[in-house]
């Protein structure tokens, strides 16, 4: 049990490593930066470090026993790579969110100066809550300054001051370079709902104490549905920041759909149902197909996870795993029966794990629904697909620890040091990746 253990997490190890080249492409578009170029060899030199890592736990999950094996042959084939090359959820939400308030620069800096200018003296502030009752702003909200290297800060003043639009609007003594044009109120009004969204979805990740993998597909979904709405905006300044958003969410989309989907179809309150629902408004014509994807991928992973009762079978199963003999006589007369009682089991059952459990009734949906509880309960039932699940389950699927999430630039340097921190503990231990350890989820799984 601590081999099949430790070699998990250094799979899934080698999945949260893997968001090293979206950091060395991002240090390559910051290429007016000093010293770029000995960044990018910094970056260029860890990517090396990670491949030869990777080689290495790969090296050593092929000599191991059981199930373990699964990883070796998982990695270069199942679906490409897609569902063990997991970026981090928070990392593409942070990163489009911080193209929005780039975007809106020059309006943020406006109402900055506006919240000062009526801050200033107590004779002003006192002149602008009057006007604000006469709009029927009664429920005061305070102008608080952002913090600039917070974009969530930045969120809460965009929204405070969208709330006294109409009293800026009418604000005698503002200065007029403060002002805000119509046109930009309805940028600053549209942006603060971008980013409204982003804030509650990242607070549902980094708030949840025990983040399991399936949380992330129905929130990613909705994030992907707002974008394609977003693109048909008859402003060009919109239309253009969400294409640049959308752009980026792509890369990212490419890259996780798949690992997302498996996921939520391992949920059952969820199944195939929630796929077929996103997919539906996402891909609209073409959404059978990818449909089909998602089956097709928890399908692959499910058969080679159906490798392990073979494995056991052989006889390479990992050591004290084993039932004691009931006999001492070497001379074992039912063994015959043993392969018999084997081929009519086969047999009999001519439906899998997966198909039992996706042709079954969705589970009710309720408030104090426990995923790990269900599953541990359930092992019995889907012995091989429960096993699948603690794995997926396990899959970090964000890395950013919840101090950083809203941090503008929250830090390469960061990132890095906290990959370097994971090879270096390894295979000593994987508690230092924050905020989903793995071991964790499986002392909840067994336990």
């Amino acid at each position: 049990m601590n081999q099949d253990r430790s070699a998990l997490q250094a799979a899934l190890l080698v999945s949260v490593l893997s968001v090293n080249c979206e950091i060395c492409e991002k240090i390559e578009r910051f290429g007016r930066l000093r010293k770029c170029n000995m960044m990018i060899s910094f970056y260029h030199c860890e990517e090396k470090i990670y491949t030869k890592e990777k080689q290495r736990i790969y090296d050593m999950l092929s000599k191991l026993q059981g199930r373990t094996n699964l990883a070796v042959e998982m990695w270069p084939r199942l679906s490409n790579g897609q569902l063990l090359d997991v970026r981090s959820a928070a990392h593409i939400l942070n990163s489009i969110a911080q193209d929005a308030i780039e975007a809106l620069q020059a309006v943020i800096q406006k109402i900055r100066g506006s919240f000062r200018y009526v801050k200033s003296s107590q004779p002003i502030l006192v002149k602008f809550n009057e006007i604000a009752q006469q709009h029927g702003i009664i429920n005061h909200k305070s102008l608080v300054l952002d913090c600039p290297i917070r974009w969530n800060s930045t969120y809460m003043m965009l929204e405070t001051a969208v709330e006294y639009r109409n009293v800026f609007h009418h604000f005698p003594d503002l200065d007029p370079d403060l002002a805000l044009s119509s046109e930009e109120w309805e940028w600053t009004s549209s942006i603060t709902s971008y980013l409204k969204l982003l804030v509650e979805i990242i607070n549902v990740f980094s708030g949840n104490k025990c983040p399991t993998a399936n949380i992330y597909f129905p929130e990613i979904c909705h994030v992907h549905i707002q974008l394609i709405e977003w693109c048909k905006s008859s402003d060009g300044f919109l239309c253009s920041l969400a294409t640049k958003m959308k752009a980026k969410f792509d890369k990212y989309w490419s890259k996780c759909s798949l690992a997302l989907a498996v996921a939520a179809i391992l949920d059952p309150r969820f199944k195939m149902k929630l796929v077929e629902y996103y997919y539906s408004q996402i891909y609209g014509s073409t959404a059978l197909e990818r449909i089909k994807e998602a089956s097709d991928g928890i399908k692959e992973l499910f058969n080679a996870y159906s490798i392990y009762p073979t494995l056991i079978d052989q006889g390479s199963a990992s050591p004290g795993s084993s039932l004691p003999s009931s006999s001492n006589d070497t001379r074992d007369r039912l063994k015959g029966f043993d392969k018999f009682l084997h081929e009519t089991s086969q047999s009999q059952s001519s439906i899998s794990d997966l198909e039992k459990y996706l042709d079954e009734p969705v589970f009710p949906r309720n408030c104090d629904f426990s995923i790990l509880n269900w599953w541990r309960v359930h092992t019995p039932r889907y012995p091989i697909l429960s096993m699948m699940a603690r794995d997926v389950l396990g899959t970090p699927m964000s890395t950013v620890a919840q101090e950083f999430v809203f941090n503008i630039g929250y830090g390469h340097n960061l990132m890095m040091q906290r990959h370097r921190q994971a090879i270096t503990l390894y295979p000593f231990t994987l508690k230092q990746i924050e905020p989903a350890s793995p071991a964790r989820y499986m002392d909840l799984f067994l336990s």
